[in-house]
């Protein structure tokens, strides 16, 4: 399962009528032969109003009853979607409406959302749907309790045993699972306004036109509930209005809540598609068996540069890609636009595992593919070259045995990591990141001192090297974080890498043993 998939329970909503400790009794009355069902807290994840980890009843939440031993107002035997009401907006509410005893044992069925159009059906045959577009206003949840279908567990009563006086206890239980999204940006502000969640497999996230059974029994655990006639959607789509800000605090990020259906999609995946006002951030997660009755999170953590297709690169050149060496480049893969194959020399013996050498001379698809890889190479080294906020420091000469929070550092001329090693420290913050913006030339020295040391939650992968002219990394220097030169790029024998070495218009030599990582 995808670190970013966290699993929280929805705890089974009760309704029960009996006096609790925190309720006083004076609200529980019965008026003579009329059953009274009313609902009393005893979950914290309840309905329909999110607030955190705590829903709540709504006052206008109404509920459909079915049974068939009741009598309706006038006497007629038979109770066919009888409504009741919510009568407080709390986590702790009583139901009202107007049923009455008939003869013998009684069995209650119900269900929530209510729906008038119900009364002409039987507890056995309640339609039932899931969007496959939903909507959110701002940073409310309020239209879970539009989509949320719950079921009570089956209920048998009888008044003659039991006390006509006593109320019917109904336990009602999620019928579906729900998916909340919270999207991280690394500094600012911005607007989240949609989320589209897929699936891979043949399980579906939505449906239309289901008939769920109220009298089946309660499913076991998680397992599901059975649904017929449903005709199933794949994806889902989450549409949200008004200002839903995002930051780059998980304890203040906005976020989105999405209603699926439960279902086994291990084996396959998810793309989540994010829209925010900066764009479209895609994400792809391994895929799980979503267990009914459920709350899952996703967090999404939008890049401050975002590579896009350049992402799949370890090496990325303009004219010329050359080895002297067995080097290996691990889970990434080597391309060059506008140089061609023949210009890709030294493989073997160096090596590329997982991955793949892309020339543009290859195909005419694969011309496409690294146009836009290098596209989108030019794009992310002018936002890295032109960032400025937070504010750059600025930086010159041999940086080697500083150590340096995050942010953005500005040198002016050529930079060095020479006389000890760079620690970037993170300070506990993963998704803390550096650009380093240097007008010249980047050049690390091995031996006496030269690697880049992450500490405390630093990722290579959340580190830019923007470079003006040329890289050279030294000898046996461990380096972090991936380079976007204007020229060329060169690693010296024995240099290690967790990174990408990307040059918008030179080449890119290797030494001999040296090994490229994909960051992580």
């Amino acid at each position: 399962m995808n670190r970013f998939l966290y699993i929280l329970w929805f705890v089974l909503l009760i309704f029960t009528s009996c006096v609790r400790e925190d309720l006083p009794s004076d609200n529980v009355q019965q008026d003579g032969e009329t059953i009274k069902i009313s609902g009393a807290y005893s979950s914290p994840q309840t309905k329909t109003t999110l607030s955190g980890l705590v829903t709540s009843w709504e006052s206008s939440d109404k509920t459909g009853v079915y049974c068939a031993q009741a009598k309706n107002p006038g006497g007629v035997v038979g109770v066919k979607n009888a409504e009741f009401t919510a009568v407080t907006q709390t986590v702790s509410s009583f139901f009202d409406g107007t049923i009455y005893w008939g003869a013998g044992v009684h069995y209650f069925y119900s269900y929530y959302p209510y729906s008038a159009a119900n009364s002409i059906k039987e507890a056995t045959e309640i339609p039932i749907s899931l969007p496959a577009t939903q909507s959110q206003a701002g940073v409310t949840y309020s239209h879970i309790g539009d989509i949320d279908f719950l079921v009570s567990t089956p209920k048998s009563f009888n008044p003659l045993t039991e006390g006509a006086a006593t109320p019917v206890d109904l336990v009602y239980n999620h019928v579906f699972s729900m998916i909340e999204f919270k999207v991280l940006i690394p500094q600012g502000t911005t607007k989240f306004n949609k989320i589209e969640f897929t699936t891979s497999t043949a399980a579906d996230l939505s449906f239309s036109s289901g008939i769920i059974d109220l009298t089946q029994a309660k499913p076991a655990g998680d397992a599901l509930y059975t649904i017929t006639g449903a005709t199933g959607s794949n994806s889902s789509t989450l549409n949200i209005t008004g200002d839903c800000i995002i930051t780059n605090d998980p304890a203040t990020t906005a976020g989105a809540m999405m209603m699926v259906n439960p279902g086994n999609h291990i084996g396959g995946s998810f793309t989540v598609n994010a829209y925010t006002d900066l764009g479209v951030t895609t994400v792809i997660r391994d895929g799980i068996f979503i267990k009914r009755n459920n709350k899952y999170n996703l967090t999404i953590i939008i890049p401050f540069i975002d590579l896009k297709t350049a992402k799949e690169f370890g090496i990325l050149s303009g004219v010329g890609i050359s080895s002297s060496g067995l080097s290996i480049i691990n889970d990434m893969d080597v391309g060059i636009s506008p140089g061609l194959r023949s210009d890709i020399t030294g493989f073997p013996p160096a090596t590329v595992v997982n991955g793949a050498i892309y020339a543009p001379d290859d195909s005419p698809g694969t011309a496409t593919m690294l146009t836009q890889a290098k596209s989108d190479l030019t794009d992310a080294y002018l936002i890295a070259e032109n960032a400025v906020s937070p504010v750059p420091i600025i930086v010159a000469g041999d940086i080697g045995g500083s150590t340096l929070t995050p942010g953005i550092y500005k040198s002016f001329s050529s930079l060095m990591v020479q006389t000890g090693s760079l620690t970037l420290d993170a300070q506990g913050n993963s998704n803390a990141f550096w650009v380093f913006q240097v007008t010249d030339a980047l050049t690390t020295i091995g031996g006496a001192g030269g690697d880049i040391i992450l500490l405390n939650g630093a990722k290579a992968e959340n580190i830019f090297w923007q470079v003006g002219s040329s890289a050279t990394i030294g000898d046996n220097t461990s380096f972090k974080g991936n380079i976007l030169a204007l020229t060329s790029i060169t690693l010296n024998t024995g240099a290690l890498i967790e990174g990408r070495l990307l040059a918008r218009n030179g080449a890119i030599v290797l030494s001999n043993a040296n090994i490229i990582n994909k960051p992580l």
